[in-house]
């Protein structure tokens, strides 16, 4: 059972910037809006994200 979700394949080629800049930094759009929203990247928000980042690349 995973701890977190996974994220999906990479976009498609319609997907707007911001898909893309959370896909490439392993957040979810949701996430990627409470970053620009707040500005603040948690310790736990980055080691979330290189987490998935890193979990792509070990598959």
């Amino acid at each position: 059972m995973p701890i977190l979700p996974p994220l999906p394949d990479a976009p498609g080629i319609d997907a707007d910037d911001e898909e893309l800049w959370a896909w490439d930094n392993g957040a979810t759009v949701a996430e990627f809006h409470e970053y620009q929203r707040t500005g603040v990247v948690t310790v736990s928000q980055r080691v979330k994200w290189w987490w998935r980042r890193t979990r792509r690349v070990l598959r």
